[in-house]
């Protein structure tokens, strides 16, 4: 198993929770598993649109600015 670059904790928690990897998210959302981890390890700019879209397809239970809180020296998305 790879080491999870995933640079938002509480997102990174759930989707262990849920067994969810980069892989199935990225085909979820019609997108590049590479240019989906970019973004989730703040390589590439995520857009509010990619963020919501993961929170309403994968994590409707949560708000949005909980799963792409950064740690305590990072901004929200």
């Amino acid at each position: 198993m790879r080491p999870s670059n995933i640079a938002y904790p509480n997102l990174r928690a759930e989707m262990g929770r849920k067994n969810l990897g980069v892989v199935e998210m990225a085909d979820g959302l019609n997108c590049n598993r590479d240019t989906l981890a970019r973004k989730l390890s703040k390589k590439s700019q995520i857009s509010l649109s990619d963020a919501f879209n993961i929170q309403k397809m994968y994590f409707p239970e949560f708000d949005v600015r909980y799963l792409f809180e950064g740690d305590k020296e990072s901004e929200v998305i």
